[in-house]
């Protein structure tokens, strides 16, 4: 339970990193620019067409006024009056993207639909920024990855020892039963049973001890809303599940095979 605790806390941490990252995606502004001669009709088809988009999560539409006022507020309304009723701001869409789903390949596909637009002027997106996003999220898949298979060894190790002690203890019963003419399916079927039992037993409390302390954290330190409510948070606790149940399987058959057809020398 302990061991299969370690990672399931893992995978969390890593899944919160997968958030985060989609989170900063997302607070990325993706801006469609167009012609202030754009037609009423025409600009409200492409917000229709662009909240249609898989790949889209919000669409706003900034009018030049709008624009201005906004600008106004940053800068101060002195500034503004200097330039004497001059509004330099074009018609816009202001987009939000999914983070999810956002990736350097799939922008430039959604801007080169965007751009077969008449009505549209230009589109302002900070795309080096999300390549950088990208490169550092590579870089700690690969990481994650490699730290994950290291932990996952040694979670293996822990519990295939913890078995291996637990079958030691029974190896004169084991060689008994052979003695008597039981057959090795005969023999290791309850072994294997019990620590496919005990490892599914002992991810269900890992999985109940990392959600309680998820939601301690939740309620009392750091709210988590988008973890908790994120359904891959379900993956990792049904993948710790499997896993846990897998590597009760596995430690339990491959400690039986160990005192199966041994003599009663080498198992004393």
């Amino acid at each position: 339970m302990l061991a299969l605790f370690v990672l399931g806390l893992y995978g969390v941490f890593m899944l919160t990193g997968r958030l985060i990252l989609e989170s900063a995606r997302e607070n990325l502004e993706y801006r469609v620019l167009l012609y202030p001669t754009a037609d009423e009709q025409s600009v409200r088809a492409l917000g229709v067409w662009l909240q249609q988009q898989s790949l889209v999560r919000e669409v706003r539409y900034i009018s030049p006024e709008e624009a201005l006022a906004n600008f106004a507020k940053s800068v101060g309304e002195d500034f503004v009056r200097a330039m004497e009723g001059v509004n330099p701001f074009p018609p816009m869409y202001r987009v939000r993207l999914r983070g999810a789903r956002l990736s350097a390949d799939s922008l430039k596909l959604l801007s080169s639909r965007v751009l077969e637009w008449e009505i549209v002027r230009e589109i302002d997106y900070p795309l080096a920024l999300l390549n950088t996003l990208e490169e550092r999220a590579r870089l700690v898949g690969w990481v994650g990855l490699g730290v994950g298979g290291v932990l996952l060894v040694a979670v293996y190790l822990l519990i295939f020892s913890t078995v291996r002690l637990a079958i030691f203890s029974r190896r004169l019963e084991i060689r008994t039963m052979e003695l008597v003419g039981a057959t090795a399916t005969y023999i290791e079927r309850p072994f294997i049973l019990v620590g496919l039992f005990q490892g599914l037993v002992g991810a269900l409390i890992a999985v109940s001890l990392i959600h309680l302390s998820l939601m301690i954290v939740d309620r009392y330190s750091l709210p988590l809303p988008n973890l908790l409510q994120d359904m891959r948070l379900g993956l990792v606790y049904g993948g710790l599940l499997i896993l846990g149940a897998l590597m009760g399987f596995l430690a339990s058959k491959m400690a039986i095979r160990r005192f199966l057809h041994q003599t009663l020398e080498k198992i004393i």
